[in-house]
């Protein structure tokens, strides 16, 4: 009897599913791999978009801080002629004052210049009020200063064209000089104004570039972290799987172990079997066939 036919379902059924085992280990590993590349390719394009999203924001943040500084450029600037417009009132209040004290002058020709003085004075307040209070393009600004800067200097001629006195001459002097001033801050301003509101420009596209840089560098995080998930749970069922096929090839080696064993107690039986039966021929003086002399021999029977 043929000791292999005791266990024939559990080794078939073992053998089997041990094909199939292999194959899901096969696959496993195969899922598994695959999203381990996504998750590393994921992985290279995120920090490639971090890399590159940082470099913007060192550049915007330059241009930011460009910014700032001509912000407070600007600041400073009102500040200073802020005070030289008060001092400018003051000095043309004291000047009103003066005039008034000269107003006993008799010839013509002084009281036509005078007049003139005043109705170019008014026409420079009125010059200054609308440049305070007016919202002019940069460049109308620039023409009104250049305007008022020549009317200055009509007074200016004009003052000494009449022989004001020293007081008035020396705060008409005071008071072109202010306004030169004045005039000098509020290009300023105008200036750093503009060129501050480039760098804005500039630093809000940066800004915009890092956000589109940032949505995909999100998503490819995501990406990164869900493809990493999916590799993970592929490659805990694929150590499973091993551990599986592993437990199964014991108990399969085992089963082998336990037929072999068995086969060869079999074999151990009926050659003791048939010794002792070739070995009661013998001692009946029985013809012995040539296997069951062999068998004598090598147990040294004879």
């Amino acid at each position: 009897m043929d000791i292999t036919k005791n266990n024939p379902n559990d080794t078939e059924e073992i053998a089997v599913n041990l094909g199939r085992l292999e194959e899901t280990i096969s696959r496993l590993r195969k899922k598994r791999d695959e999203h381990n590349k996504i998750t590393k390719e994921a992985l290279t394009q995120r920090n490639e978009i971090n890399l590159e999203m940082n470099e913007l924001l060192v550049k915007a943040k330059e241009h930011m801080i460009k910014r700032d500084g001509l912000n407070t450029q600007v600041k400073e600037s009102k500040g200073k002629r802020k005070k030289f417009q008060d001092d400018l009132q003051e000095k043309k209040t004291l000047m009103e004052e003066l005039t008034k004290k000269e107003g006993n002058v008799k010839e013509g020709d002084i009281r036509k210049k005078r007049r003139l003085m005043r109705d170019l004075t008014e026409k420079v307040e009125k010059s200054e009020w609308n440049l305070q209070t007016s919202i002019l393009s940069a460049d109308k600004e620039k023409e009104m200063i250049h305007n008022l800067e020549k009317l200055s200097e009509e007074i200016n001629k004009l003052a000494a064209d009449v022989h004001v006195t020293t007081s008035q001459t020396q705060l008409w002097r005071e008071i072109s000089s202010i306004q030169k001033q004045i005039n000098y801050l509020h290009v300023k301003i105008i200036d750093s104004a503009k060129e501050s509101q480039i760098f804005h420009n500039l630093m809000n596209q940066f800004f915009q570039q890092v956000n589109v840089l940032r949505k995909k560098a999100n998503d490819f995080h995501k990406e990164f972290l869900d493809s990493k998930k999916i590799a993970d749970t592929h490659h805990k069922e694929f150590l499973s799987t091993v551990s599986e096929k592993n437990e199964l090839r014991k108990e399969y080696k085992e089963i082998q172990r336990d037929v072999r064993k068995k086969i060869q107690d079999k074999i151990r039986s009926n050659l003791e079997e048939n010794t002792e039966k070739a070995f009661e021929k013998y001692e009946k003086g029985e013809n012995l066939s040539m296997d069951e002399f062999r068998l004598l021999v090598e147990k040294g029977m004879i």
